[in-house]
């Protein structure tokens, strides 16, 4: 019996190439919800089955791939303040 969750993300718009193809990589079930008022951000909501560890494994793969950027972001934060 599968057990379906489902996780929302909020995904930066730069990540979305790479988050699709994580998306259908895996066969997992995902519709777009909203935008950040500055539309940098994308809210996804991402269905899964908790007991598929390849599906598991890809929800950990997107929120490493949102933490990179993020990352990234407050890298490029600290160089603008350095300037």
């Amino acid at each position: 019996m599968k057990t379906i969750r489902v996780m929302e993300f909020e995904v930066p718009v730069d990540a979305m190439p790479e988050l699709v193809d994580i998306l259908i990589d895996n066969d997992m079930d995902n519709s777009l919800t909203g935008t950040d008022e500055e539309h940098e951000i994308i809210f996804v909501e991402v269905s899964y089955d908790k007991d598929d560890k390849d599906q598991k494994a890809a929800i950990h793969e997107i929120e490493d791939l949102i933490a990179d950027y993020e990352e990234e972001d407050d890298d490029d934060d600290n160089d603008k303040k350095e300037d």
